[in-house]
């Protein structure tokens, strides 16, 4: 098994991964907006949600060292915060690791070269606790666009990958108390030039994804050589009424595709959770049933992917999730402690209790506790 430590939190991930019970139900979150973290543990902390990025900019902004000392606070944050609730897999939360050219003002930050149009204007609303997508000298990609940024993306040398700074320490650093999980995904952009192209040119399109499968597998080989036998990856491909592309197109391009990454990963001895919002019934049996990942998360409740369900048509796959991000920020404790028990006894024992996706801005922490303490009292 590739979880050798004696660490408890190892030893639980194990188990669900075996088909056992472990002594109580795993939990952990993939994603925890750093506004409840900070409410929860009493100080301002970095751990999850788009501030983060944010946060990561402005640090950038104010140089090399500050920017380190960024990256120590953020791993810190996230190590606290593990061992505040006793979660079993530590997550290092998504980032924009493109490095700013410059502030315009407090909160709108411009990336890449404002006198070309490769450049962008990311805002920050201290209200939400959100850092998007603003402005872009970049212009929406149609199909021809599509068609050229793949040949040249085929016709440019593979570069090696790289494993972040946060990530490797938490692996070299506490990977024998937390299962550290990694990262490696693929997916085809959900912007129309390129759904257009998926009809157009599925031939293309195979070349571009065996690109990224290859890209994947490097990934996974680099993580897996550091101490990361639990990857974290898949990529969105879908809405609450189905993919966004056509299931054909899954079943012939994408799913071959995904069945080589999960089987490299049995091979090498390293776990592979697939996530997507979404409705993905459409697809499941190719996706479950033949390329066969090990897990699922980003379970969503709200677009009809349930426990229940999945339980009863794939009884091997291990489920994360499950309980709705927005019964979370609008329900009551007892709906929160009613939506865990279901969850648990319709998925047991092969079964990890997190929200259906992160914890939100906004969330009340009394919600917060209630999905993790129904979870660690369930007997």
């Amino acid at each position: 098994m590739p979880f050798d430590s004696n660490s408890i939190h190892h030893n639980r991930i194990s188990a669900v991964f075996n088909g056992l019970w472990p002594d109580r139900v795993p939990i952990c979150e993939q994603a925890f907006a750093s506004s409840v973290a900070s409410k929860i543990l009493g100080r301002q902390v970095y751990t999850g949600s788009t501030d983060v990025m944010y946060a990561e900019a402005c640090a950038w902004l104010e140089g090399e060292s500050a920017h380190r000392e960024f990256e120590e606070k953020l791993l810190a944050d996230i190590v606290d915060l593990c061992r505040y609730f006793d979660f079993d897999i530590l997550f290092c939360p998504w980032r924009k690791y493109e490095r700013p050219t410059r502030k315009i003002d407090e909160y709108t930050i411009l990336y890449g070269d404002p006198d070309g149009s490769n450049w962008e204007i990311w805002k920050f609303d201290p209200e939400s606790r959100t850092f998007g997508l603003s402005q872009s000298g970049r212009p929406e990609p149609t199909f021809e666009t599509v068609t050229k940024e793949i040949k040249t993306f085929l016709n440019t040398p593979r570069s090696p990958y790289l494993l972040d700074t946060v990530r490797k320490r938490a692996v070299a650093e506490y990977g024998n108390e937390f299962v550290v999980a990694g990262s490696a995904g693929m997916g085809i952009p959900m912007q129309s030039g390129w759904l257009e192209a998926t009809i157009l040119d599925p031939v293309l399109i195979a070349d571009y994804v065996d690109r990224l499968a290859e890209d994947v597998i490097d990934a996974i080989r680099v993580q897996y050589e550091a101490g990361i036998v639990l990857i974290n990856g898949g990529g969105d491909f879908a809405f609450n009424d189905g993919p966004v592309y056509s299931p054909k197109f899954f079943h012939d391009v994408m799913c071959p595709r995904w069945e080589k990454i999960f089987d490299y990963c049995r091979e090498l001895g390293v776990y592979y959770i697939m996530r997507s919002d979404g409705n993905l019934w459409p697809v499941a049996d190719d996706l479950f049933g033949w390329a066969k990942p090990h897990a699922y998360y980003e379970v969503d409740y709200d677009a009809g992917m349930r426990f229940e369900d999945l339980r009863n048509k794939f009884p091997e796959l291990v489920l994360f999730g499950n309980v709705s991000c927005d019964l979370l920020r609008r329900g009551k404790p007892n709906e929160i402690r009613q939506r865990v028990i279901e969850c648990i006894n319709a998925a047991e024992p092969c079964i990890v209790i997190a929200s259906s996706n992160s914890i939100l801005h906004g969330t009340p922490i009394e919600n917060v506790f209630a999905l993790y303490e129904t979870a660690k009292n369930y007997r």
